[in-house]
């Protein structure tokens, strides 16, 4: 005995409406069934948030143990300013104002011209 499809049980389970347009994009659209990857993604973004409240909550260092820390850091470290000129400056005096021989120029006029004939 063959069994026959009844076009009842496919239409009933579409919604009463279909979307204009495409059903998959667009600004009306079907809803998709929830996947496990994305509720496995849900869970660990929430276990992520869960993760940084607790830090937010709990600091490792208090507020006085961290001024301290910054007050201490102020008078020994440089501020980024100055670090950040120095670096420019030794990297400027690495590339234009390093001494430069004469063979090197010589170096650069060598590739095309023909200095002894033969």
């Amino acid at each position: 005995r063959v069994k026959k499809m009844h076009l009842s049980e496919v239409l009933l389970r579409w919604p009463k409406k279909m979307p204009r347009g495409s059903i998959w994009i667009g600004k009306q659209q079907m809803v998709r069934n929830v996947e496990p990857r994305q509720i496995r993604a849900l869970n660990k973004q929430i276990d992520l948030e869960k993760r940084n409240a607790h830090i937010c909550l709990n600091p490792y260092l208090t507020p006085e143990q961290e001024r301290v820390g910054n007050a201490e850091r102020e008078l020994t470290v440089p501020p980024r300013g100055e670090i950040m000129f120095k670096l420019r400056k030794a990297r400027q005096e690495q590339e234009y104002f390093r001494p430069v021989r004469v063979e090197e120029g010589i170096e650069r006029m060598k590739h095309n011209v023909v200095w002894e004939k033969c």
